[in-house]
């Protein structure tokens, strides 16, 4: 599976959880989730610790 930071990484550059889905052939849903959550991360909503999220 593509790595968390890299399904954030395309998120931020492309602002399309379907563009980046299709290039890292994974599952739209999935990129959602993961930027979703990092972002709940980095807006001090959830604790780091719950996601595992560096």
């Amino acid at each position: 599976m593509a790595d968390i930071s890299r399904i954030v990484d395309l998120y931020d550059l492309y602002k399309s959880y379907r563009r980046v889905a299709r290039e890292l052939r994974i599952s739209r849903n999935t990129v959602k989730k993961y930027v979703l959550k990092v972002k709940e991360v980095q807006d001090g909503l959830v604790s780091r610790q719950l996601y595992n999220v560096g």
